[in-house]
Formats: C-alpha cells, structure tokens, sequence
C-alpha cells in the first residue's frame, strides 16, 4: 500500500501531555502511522486550512441507535422506568439502523466504539451481528460488537409476578407468555464464537455481551467468565448502574456482587462494566486489582437519574475508564467532544488544582477506551507505529474571534469544540469523514430511508404510547413499593 501525506497546521500528537506541534506532516502507509514532522521540517508542506488533528475519540459504550429513543417515546425518566416505555420498539433493518448510528458517530470525531446490540432473538443475532459487520465497514469505524445475553429480571428486578398487579390485562398477558417462555441463555453464549468465526476482522470485533448482573442468571455469568478464558474474548457487562440496581444487587448477594463476580471468576482484564455510578470504594480497588475497565456514561447517567459515576475515586483507586455516550448524549445529538467537556468539567473538582486534568482526561478518551475496544495497549498518541486514526478540527472556526495569537490550542478544544468543527476523520488510514460529510455514504439519505421503513413496515399503533405509559408508571410504583425487594425475590446468591 502506498504512503499518503497528511498536512496539518496544529497537531495533538498527545493529547493533555505535550502542546500541540505546528506545522505537522504526517506520513501513513498500511493502516500506521509511518512518521510525523514538525516545526521547520514541516513548515513547507503549507497546510491550506487551519486545521487541529488528534487521535480520533473512542465511544467506550454505546448501543447504536438509528430511532433514537425519544421518536419512540422514551422520554428521559428513571432508568427503569424509562426501560419499561421502550418495549416496543419496532424491529427494523439492523444493518440501516448501524449504518445511521455509526455515521452519526463518525461525523462527530468518533473512529471507533462499541456496540451493545439491542435485539434478545437468537434466531436473528447472528444475521444481524452481519448487517453490523457490513454497516461498520461501509462507514469505515473500528466496531465492537457486544451479543446480548438475558435470561432473567426482563420486566422488573425480583420476581416479575409482584408487578402482575400493576399492569393492564394486555401487558399481563404479555408478561405472563414472557415468563414462561424465559429459560436458560446457554445457546446464546453458545452461540458468540460462531458469530466471531463468520464475521469478526481487525476492525469488527465480537464480544460476550451480557447485559447486567440483574439480568443474568448465576449460572449464564458463570458460563460466560469460562467461554471468555477459554476463547481469550472480551466481555461488556452494564453493572451498578442505578439506586434501584445497588438495592437488588445488596438484597441478592449479601456478600456484594463485584465480590461474587470475582468468585467465579468473572474479572479480569478482558472485562468492560458499563456505568459503574454506584460502585463503592472496596469494589473499585477489587475492579483495580483485577484490571477491569468502567465505560463512564455522563450524560446518560444524568439524563436517566442514575447519579455520577465516583471518578475521583477510579482515579484514586488506578481503576482504568473510558468514556461512552449510551446512545444517550446530552443533546440526543451524539456530540463527543460536548460530552466529553461536560465529564471534564464535572469530574474536574472545586480546588485550586484540576482533580480530571486534560492529561487524564484524554487517556480516558483515547487510551483506555481503545482498550475496551479490542484490548489495545497503546493507543492515544500519534507517534511512528501507532494506529492511523485521526480526526481533524477547524480550528479557524473555534477560534475566529481569538485575539490573541498564541492560545494554547488545548484550551480552545475543551472550551469550544463541537462535531460541527469536524472535517476530516481517518481510521485505518482511510477517510471516513472528508470535508464534513462522509465519505463513502450519505447520512442525510439513509437517515430518510430508516425512518421511512419505520413509518411503513413497523408504524407504532396508535394505542401503543398510552399502553407504554401505563407500563412506566406500573413499573414506578414497583419500584416506590420497594417490591424488588419483598419476599418474591427469591432465593439469594452469591453465597
């Protein structure tokens, strides 16, 4: 493959830990970085447009959403109550939805992230994990594709017979079916190594995708921590993400669920748990020791009354994060960089010295998110050897009213930067953003064809928004009754 050359006036080779180099020149050949100069012996290049490049930013945790969750209904609420409104989501092109999803990430810096897919049957994961493969080639982003596994607590956590009361006749006929039809997801583990022999590369990668502790059997977690040790293959777990999980999980397994985790051998550096917002001081030092990694969802833990996830304290600890937008960014407009300024900001304390400062900020972004890609050690910098994946800003646009000519280009990013400001993205040493628009597809066009197939192959009955509302505000009072944690909880583990 031939060598290509990149010009750029201002250059983050490393983010929050060196300033930005002037006058870059970056030369790419076969998916890495083959060399990088600067100052003088970059100067003659004459770089056209006043251009800002970086590593390009890593969605730690995501579920790539087409129909974003608010043209279904799901207005933000509690999380369980908000989970209760979407039951109906309507089933369509998997590989559409993807495409959409990963376009709108890439057009906001993003060149790689994961994908938790949301779809429970069986019968179709394998076809559509295809549709995802095809999708995230056809957009150009590095993909992690999470298979779901569930097989308990689909309705409520406890036994689902305690929310019967509060449901219409129609939702406890449907509940009722469910029920009886849930039993053990042993095919569906079963299943992850057969989707990862067909469809997974080194830019689509395929994990264990259990979805919570609440949500899986004992025996279902047990069974995955073996297939992730024999296979080598990484696991993506939501855990403690709300108040109401730390009460179930507290009721459920006395002696703590990270330490119950840790006894059947579930931690270990091959596992990402999503969220993490309630986790205590002793469980952060265990995730620590065990070198898992937490995917830090900010503004969908926020939007969700979730809470803040303690990331003073995965600081303190030496508990690795990432960062991810749950589908869920603070604008519903999958803007990395603005979240990312609101983590910063939040987690950056009220002292005389930053607590999140952009340094570690950045290895949360890049360095540690790659990780939760496909276990990368050194992403982060663009140095010879490294990944060619780069996003580039229009720094004339951020700061077109600067009048100072020196400005530290990092104060300008964290201060202003938005996916409007991008134009180039670059994964694997190929374009996929190029002058603000993809390159090899157009979003506007498949955006129309999603929601049109919508529209006509799975239209949303008139009856269903009022029967999703009553759902939500059953499984609210459900939960105010504190009935997850009465008698038909069932038997305690972790013992």
């Amino acid at each position: 493959m031939s060598a290509r050359t990149l010009s750029f006036r201002r250059l983050l080779a490393a983010p929050g830990r060196e300033a930005a180099v002037r006058d870059a020149v970056v030369e790419v050949q076969g998916g890495r970085v083959r060399s990088v100069a600067g100052g003088a012996a970059g100067a003659d290049t004459g770089a056209a447009e006043d251009l800002l490049a970086m590593p390009a930013m890593v969605n730690a945790h995501d579920h790539g959403y087409g129909l974003r969750p608010l043209a279904l209904g799901g207005a933000d609420d509690a999380l369980e109550c908000w989970i209760a409104s979407l039951t109906g989501r309507p089933s369509i092109d998997a590989e559409l939805e993807a495409a959409v999803a990963f376009g709108r990430m890439a057009l906001s810096g993003i060149g790689a992230t994961v994908h938790c897919h949301n779809s429970l049957a069986a019968e179709r994961l394998a076809d559509e994990a295809a549709g995802g493969a095809r999708a995230a080639a056809d957009v150009g982003l590095r993909v992690a594709f999470s298979c779901p596994i569930l097989d308990r607590n689909a309705f409520a956590y406890g036994d689902q017979r305690a929310l019967l009361p509060d449901l219409d006749p129609v939702d406890r006929t449907r509940l009722t079916a469910a029920m009886a039809r849930t039993g053990p997801a042993s095919h569906l583990v079963d299943q992850v190594e057969g989707i990862a022999a067909a469809f997974e590369s080194e830019r689509f990668r395929v994990q264990y995708g259990p979805i919570g502790p609440q949500w899986c059997e004992d025996a279902t977690l047990e069974r995955i921590a073996r297939a992730s040790a024999d296979h080598d293959r990484r696991i993506h777990m939501h855990l403690l993400e709300s108040p109401r999980q730390r009460e179930w999980l507290d009721f459920a397994y006395p002696r703590g669920i990270v330490r119950h985790l840790d006894d059947i051998g579930f931690l270990s550096p091959r596992l990402t748990v999503a969220h993490g917002v309630q986790l205590t001081e002793a469980e952060c030092a265990l995730l620590a020791e065990r070198e898992v990694t937490v995917a830090v969802n900010t503004s969908s833990n926020l939007r969700l009354r979730s809470g803040v996830a303690p990331v003073a304290r995965f600081i303190e600890h030496g508990l690795r994060f990432g960062l991810g937008l749950d589908g869920g960014a603070h604008d519903d407009d999958q803007d990395y960089f603005r979240d990312l300024r609101l983590a910063w900001r939040l987690h950056n304390g009220t002292g005389l010295a930053p607590a999140f400062p952009p340094a570690r900020l950045f290895d949360a972004a890049l360095r540690d998110g790659a990780r939760v890609i496909d276990g990368a050690q050194d992403y982060g910098t663009i140095r010879a050897g490294a990944r060619a994946d780069l996003v580039a800003l229009d720094y004339a646009a951020m700061g077109a009213d600067l009048l100072v000519d020196n400005n530290d280009e990092m104060d300008v990013l964290l201060t202003r930067a938005t996916a409007e400001d991008i134009r180039h993205l670059i994964v694997d040493g190929r374009d996929v953003v190029r002058d603000g628009r993809l390159a090899s597809l157009d979003l506007g066009e498949m955006e129309a064809e999603l929601m049109a197939r919508a529209r006509s192959e799975a239209p949303i009955p008139p009856e269903q928004p009022a029967r999703d509302r009553r759902r939500r505000e059953a499984v609210r009072r459900y939960y105010a009754a504190n009935r997850h944690l009465s008698k038909y909880s069932g038997p305690r583990g972790g013992k």
